[in-house]
């Protein structure tokens, strides 16, 4: 009975270490398509070429799931507000304000170039009695640096997955009004997170979002206004779904035809566990494969002569 107890969990263990192996193989495979597709596609409002970048998952030739996002569409942690980011933790549900002010503060101390600390912050001899790095006192290098950050490294998985769909690390702060997230419009025009949920489900497809309601926009802000966009950024976030793993693979990707060395830069990666289910497979529709036999009309613009308006 031992012998057969332990020849079961040694064919559990290759089986694990099999499926382990053809994830990351169909990743890399996933990757690379997905790269390509990114650099050759026009970006239009929502799409990329016939790809909703709107964080839809597609079904790519290698049997993963993938789903592109536009990462105007999500909030930038790199010169993030204090406002703005007390504002998008409340939206995805943390509603002690005590926890929000210090996972703020803390925050701030991490990637502030000094040593002071915040009323609910943590600088060096926090870390130390916590026996954990020392804060770098630079900007984050990816998403899941918050992961080393004192208070931040306990918040449960399942907010971590909601956390990390909703932010990234980029320079560019403008937000595109085809893609932008619920919980992010809400953390930067102030909406209650259920009246901006409300106005983002009612944007129909392939639409701009309306703004001139947003409290800040209607009150005349022009550096309100200007910080929404209508048409896609530079970066797109990317994730990868091995259906036979828990985990998924995120890409975060700047393209730009103008580069001297490719037409996209891979910023960072890093893979999460995945807490919830994948959809059914049968229902995805499967990633488009060939790039379309012509380029999009021009996007107009008022100060191109040869750019007319339909």
């Amino acid at each position: 009975v031992l012998m057969s107890h332990r020849s079961d969990d040694m064919r559990q263990l290759v089986l694990a270490a099999q499926d382990e192996r053809d994830a990351t193989s169909m990743v890399g495979e996933a990757t690379a398509e997905a790269l390509f597709l990114s650099s050759a596609l026009h970006r239009r409002g929502d799409s990329l070429g016939a790809i909703r970048i709107d964080g839809r998952f597609y079904r790519s030739a290698t049997g993963a799931l993938v789903s592109y996002t536009d990462a105007g569409a999500v909030l930038s942690l790199r010169r993030i507000r204090r406002e703005e980011l007390y504002g998008l933790l409340n939206a995805l549900g943390l509603k002690d304000l005590q926890q929000i002010e210090r996972l703020t503060d803390i925050l701030l101390d991490y990637t502030d170039t000094d040593d002071l600390l915040q009323l609910n912050g943590a600088e060096k001899s926090e870390y130390s009695a916590a026996k954990l790095p020392q804060p770098r006192n630079e900007r984050l290098l990816t998403p899941t640096e918050l992961r080393r950050l004192i208070a931040w490294r306990d918040l449960p998985d399942e907010f971590w997955e909601r956390l990390m769909d909703h932010v990234h690390v980029g320079a560019y702060r403008t937000l595109n009004r085809h893609t932008i997230k619920g919980p992010v419009l809400a953390a930067v025009s102030g909406l209650e997170a259920s009246v901006a949920e409300e106005l983002v489900r009612a944007r129909p497809p392939g639409t701009m979002l309306r703004i001139e309601s947003l409290p800040a926009v209607a009150s005349g802000s022009y550096l309100a206004e200007g910080r929404y966009i209508t048409v896609p950024s530079i970066g797109l976030l990317i994730k990868m779904c091995p259906p036979k793993v828990a985990w998924c693979q995120h890409l975060a990707v700047t393209s730009s035809g103008e580069s001297a060395h490719g037409p996209w830069h891979v910023d960072y990666s890093y893979r999460l566990p995945r807490t919830q289910a994948l959809p059914d497979m049968r229902r995805i529709e499967s990633l488009p494969d060939q790039l379309p036999d012509k380029a999009p009309p021009p996007l107009y613009s008022p100060f191109d002569l040869n750019n007319t308006p339909p």
